[in-house]
């Protein structure tokens, strides 16, 4: 954390100043900036990659979970426009099955959002960028946030590493998108970082080109038959783990897994050598030994290690395991969620779901209070990175939660903003008719 003096001892000089600024372009805070900017806010989206969606697109996972809750839909408002939009130009397809494995290969058209949602993951990062653009947000890609200027309980200010050199950008108002509280944590607010045995694993996804049609369960069947007779390398999943792409002939494989801190940079480089070995590993497996894949070669593998969970803000209120087994235990809820939780356990290679995963039926509700750092005047979080114990945090990081959270988030500020009002103390009763008019599904 920077103090106004220590900026301008250090002589780095502004470069922007807006009414918001979002740091981190994945769903959250591509929902965040779109909202935001629609209601007239001079808005800036950080982002260190140089080109937004997160997940989907740096880590080659462009499959959207959780539009459905027991055959209802669950989010719509930014999510479910990106999905149609993504849905009128052939990009998108529900999953048939309630696994990941195979899409429709057809328009989804005016059909409720109950399922899983496979993407094209090219088009993701242009569609992103399109409606990004539509609204006005000037997208400074290819720029790490590096800290915070802070005074009186209030972010003045972010120090960001631009690729002509660092730089202040000055705003009234942001929102931390970044996945891990990282905006959060530099103001010098508190975190709660998560332990290994409450956390997920890390994965490596990776596309494979030239598959020919196979059958599901037989396939499934010979993975598992492998697995347990030691045939595959150490540290993949139980089970086998793919999704077939909307792209003849690809396949989208998910089973190589890594543990270790997230947020250390060794530790990240780490894992990331030790997955793409496996991935070669798996690649040569599955060209010996399973039907359809004999001829398949590897098409991408991703470019940031997929990060399920790492650490969250310490919010005015926090979203628990014990919220979730009450279903909708808010007054103030700004999304829903499932009451299904649990975690892609570590160090533990015959167990997929930790120990105690729960599956539950029925909807829960985010509160809006997990948003709010409560040392902090100007600043909301958004995404996984919400306060939240680590049991439950399975229930809201799937993309269009995120992708609705930040939302709501860029709506909290537009509101602040006319007035210059403390975010701590904007009432839910503003909010809520806002949240209503951008068609957020907040009733079971």
């Amino acid at each position: 954390m920077l103090t106004p003096k220590m900026a301008q001892l250090c002589g780095w000089k502004e470069n922007g100043k807006y009414d918001l600024v979002v740091v981190g372009a994945g769903p959250s805070g591509i929902g965040a900036a779109i909202a935001a900017a629609r209601k007239g806010l001079k808005v800036a989206l950080v982002e260190g990659y140089g080109f937004p969606g997160g997940v989907a697109t740096k880590s080659c996972v462009p499959l959207y979970f959780g539009f459905g809750v027991d055959g209802k839909q669950s989010t719509a408002g930014l999510s479910e426009e990106f999905i149609r939009r993504m849905d009128e130009i052939g990009a998108a397809s529900l999953i048939l099955n309630n696994g990941c494995a195979m899409p429709e290969f057809k328009k989804i058209n005016g059909r409720p959002l109950t399922a899983k949602v496979q993407l094209h993951p090219e088009t993701v990062k242009l569609m992103h960028r399109r409606m990004l653009d539509e609204a006005g947000v000037e997208c400074i890609f290819y720029a790490q946030m590096v800290d915070a200027v802070v005074e009186d309980e209030k972010i003045i200010a972010l120090l960001v590493n631009f690729l002509e050199g660092p730089g202040l950008i000055y705003a009234d108002y942001f929102i931390d998108a970044t996945g891990d509280g990282l905006m959060i944590q530099a103001a010098g607010a508190p975190v709660r970082k998560y332990a290994p045995e409450d956390g997920m694993h890390k994965s490596m996804f990776f596309f494979v080109g030239g598959v020919t049609p196979f059958d599901h369960e037989y396939n499934c069947r010979l993975y598992k038959e492998a697995f347990e007779a030691g045939r595959l390398p150490d540290k993949v999943w139980n089970h086998f783990g793919y999704s077939v792409q909307l792209n003849p002939g690809v396949v989208q494989i998910a089973v190589c897994y890594g543990e270790g801190d997230s947020l250390n940079s060794r530790d990240m480089s780490r894992m990331d050598l030790e997955m793409r070995e496996n991935v070669y590993a798996v690649l040569d497996f599955l060209k010996k030994e399973m039907p359809g894949f004999s001829q398949c070669y590897l098409l991408e593998t991703a470019s940031h290690i997929g990060v399920r969970m790492a650490q969250g803000i310490v919010g005015r209120e926090t979203f628990t395991a014990e919220m979730v087994e009450k279903g909708m235990a808010t007054d103030e809820p700004i999304v829903l969620t499932s009451r299904s939780y649990g975690a892609h356990g570590n160090g533990a290679k015959k167990t997929f779901n930790a120990a105690w995963s729960r599956h539950l039926p029925g909807f829960s509700a985010v509160p809006m209070g997990c948003m709010i750092p409560p040392s902090l005047s100007n600043a909301l979080a958004a995404g996984r990175c919400i306060s939240s114990d680590p049991h439950v945090v399975g229930t809201f990081r799937m993309m269009n939660t995120c992708m609705t959270m930040g939302e709501a988030a860029g709506l909290m500020t537009w509101l602040a903003a006319g007035k210059h009002e403390d975010l701590r103390w904007l009432p839910y009763a503003r909010l809520r008719p806002e949240l209503d008019r951008a068609g957020f599904i907040l009733k079971e």
